[in-house]
């Protein structure tokens, strides 16, 4: 007997696959997240058992597409193992079986009910966003065009942000792309090192405010942690704005040049819970200042994380939490940074989550958290938590 010569596929492959991650409900199961080109505003999901393979790698099939896998979900490799058909979704809203039905084992029913799922699936799955960035080029926070303009029109801005969110780098970023230098100064708490001084000796000691003031080329002066500042050092960075000179020990300069920009973890009205050192801002300096909120960038954030987007949105139910409890505990980018980097090396996850997430946080207040979630990190972070 003949044997028969087993067909080669010649069907292209008709999607890209964005994305593999682990579906935490159902064992040996994977979530599927695929492109097809006919469509490419849509994102479609798949729910797939997958098949051990050699050396630890693991397949799910899509439309007779196999998409192989690492333990870590990554894909290494995709082909086409055999052409497929379209197929009809088979009506059995009245429990009646087609008159051209032929009769099927269980594991070909089970498999028809799978296909009917991917099939409604398809039909009704909603575009989800994509929120991944090219991590070759250069990531933008997204006030980054509003600050830019200010800066643009002259006008000083104050950039009001949790610790760690990127305030002095974005404005780094705009000196850089203006070709505007950059003069910084953290929290002033005395005078001179605002205006500077003269020794006993004849010598002026110069700041970097005085270098910006008499920088012949534009440029911006910032001033961190404004609200850590001492009043008096305000009124005279008020005068200087509301002027357009300064006084220094060496005489008056023409601010003709310099674009001022501030920035703080409050909006001046002084100390919270989180931020007890912080100094109430009097309205006659705020009134200077466009005031611009500088939250967390979640492009940032997954250009750190390498666009893993579990790790993103498990950093920010922890922070909703930690706000919503009135817990005082800071998750910045410096935090997703040593998770990422961690992770890389192979650490164990839950000692990850010690020494990089609830790092300096008492017993008590990590059992108070419950961040809400499902991914990997969640669950490492549960199992901490029980651990406290």
């Amino acid at each position: 007997m003949a044997r028969k010569m087993k067909q080669i596929p010649t069907q292209p492959i008709n999607f890209d696959v964005c994305e593999v991650s682990k579906a935490y409900y159902k064992h040996n199961t994977a979530v599927v997240s695929v492109q097809y080109h006919s469509n490419p505003e849509k994102i479609y999901t798949y729910h797939r058992r997958w098949t051990e393979r050699k050396n630890d790698l693991r397949t799910v099939l899509i439309q007779g597409v196999e998409i192989w896998f690492d333990q870590n979900y990554h894909v290494t490799k995709i082909r086409r193992v055999k052409d497929v058909q379209g197929k009809k979704m088979m009506d059995t809203s009245k429990g009646k079986t087609p008159k051209n039905a032929t009769s099927k084992t269980k594991h070909d029913d089970a498999k028809t009910v799978e296909e009917k799922l991917d099939a409604l699936i398809a039909d009704t799955k909603v575009a989800k966003s994509d929120d991944t960035v090219d991590l070759n080029g250069e990531i933008k926070h997204e006030q980054y065009d509003t600050v830019k303009a200010c800066l643009e029109c002259n006008i000083p801005v104050y950039l009001a942000g949790a610790a760690g969110s990127g305030k002095n780098y974005t404005v780094e970023q705009i000196c850089e792309e203006l070709g505007w230098g950059f003069y910084f100064s953290n929290s002033v708490q005395q005078e001179y090192k605002l205006t500077g001084f003269i020794d006993a000796g004849g010598k002026f000691h110069e700041t970097e405010f005085f270098k910006a003031c008499t920088d012949e080329n534009p440029c911006v002066f910032f001033l961190d942690e404004m609200d850590a500042s001492i009043p008096e050092v305000l009124v005279l960075l008020n005068a200087a704005i509301a002027n357009g000179y300064f006084e220094f020990p060496t005489g008056r300069v023409a601010l003709e040049n310099v674009h001022f920009v501030a920035a703080g973890n409050t909006v001046g009205n002084g100390a919270d819970e989180q931020y007890t050192g912080r100094m109430v801002i009097d309205q006659a300096t705020l009134d200077r200042f466009a005031i611009i909120e500088f939250g967390y960038s979640r492009r940032v954030e997954m250009s750190i994380s390498k666009n893993n987007a579990d790790l993103v949105d498990f950093i920010h139910s922890l922070r909703d939490d930690a706000e919503a409890k009135g817990i005082r505990a800071t998750f910045s980018y410096r935090c997703i940074s040593m998770v990422t980097k961690l992770e890389a090396q192979g650490m164990n996850l839950e000692m990850i989550i010690k020494i990089a997430v609830v790092k300096g946080l008492d017993k008590d207040t990590v059992n108070t958290l419950h961040p809400f979630g499902f991914t990997k990190y969640h669950t490492a972070f549960e199992k901490v938590r029980k651990a406290a």
